[in-house]
């Protein structure tokens, strides 16, 4: 049983703090998310205090009627959609309890503070990283997760839309017949969402995502994680006769982390 959870937050959270103000335009937030490849951003106020943090699945739900702080005519901003439930923990605190509690509280990043001062994240991309390093040879088949939400590639983005916010996930697999061909996530949803009702009648296929890597269901972990640190993915499909088994993401190999296997 590998050792990996007793290693120190420190030794894997992302030290490249990328924060947002409280008045930065969503617009602007969901620029940054999209430039700097990550999923969710701290909300700090001029006093460097952590106010909350905003996600993709924040901008996909859009502003919320009260609680703004800016007058329905203006331009929405972070303070408008920001979650102010965040999680935090110490840098020193051991990695498996940062997967423990990611896991408990169904998120997939966390807040590392130093002094009660945000320093850094430890996202589930880390953990891909930890467990690569760990070699943990768990076979893909046992993490993975099923069933697989999936919509056929001739079916409109304005259903593949609906069935993300509807279902609360961040990503659904595009099939042909079956066989996976993509993958339509939040990213995609959130610049689809700005098209015209007429162009959201168009087949999915047409905006959705070709970054996928598909993998055998027998596949050690070590080498799924190695495959998404290289290739910068969130998510690896498990395929078994060329069909459709499960999908595996970096929330996924948290219990890995905690398992130690």
């Amino acid at each position: 049983m590998s050792k990996i959870g007793e290693t120190p937050v420190r030794e894997y959270m992302s030290r490249d703090l990328v924060v947002v103000r409280m008045t930065t335009p969503l617009d602007e937030v969901r620029k940054l998310l999209e430039h700097r490849e990550i999923s969710a951003v701290p909300v700090l106020d001029d006093g460097w205090k952590l106010r909350g943090i905003v996600s993709m699945s924040d901008l996909l739900r859009g502003p919320r009627a009260e609680g703004s702080i800016h007058p329905p005519d203006k331009m929405p901003v972070a303070g408008d959609v920001l979650q102010t439930n965040v999680v935090t923990i110490e840098e020193d605190a051991p990695l498996r309890e940062a997967a423990s509690r990611m896991l408990a509280e169904e998120i997939h990043r966390i807040i590392v503070v130093r002094h009660g001062v945000p320093v850094a994240v430890l996202s589930t991309r880390d953990a891909a990283e930890a467990v690569l390093d760990a070699r943990i040879e768990t076979p893909l088949r046992e993490r993975m997760t099923t069933p697989v939400l999936t919509i056929e590639l001739g079916e409109s983005i304005e259903l593949a839309i609906g069935r993300l916010v509807s279902e609360g996930v961040r990503g659904l697999v595009v099939t042909d017949g079956g066989a996976p061909v993509g993958v339509f996530t939040q990213l995609e949803a959130i610049k689809a969402r700005a098209l015209s009702s007429e162009l959201r009648r168009m087949p999915v296929e047409e905006v959705m995502s070709y970054e996928t890597i598909c993998l055998h269901v027998s596949t050690p972990l070590y080498r799924v994680a190695g495959h998404m640190v290289q290739m910068r993915v969130r998510r690896v499909l498990a395929v078994e006769n060329r069909t459709l088994q499960g999908i595996l993401s970096g929330f996924d190999l948290l219990g890995a982390i905690v398992d130690g296997r």
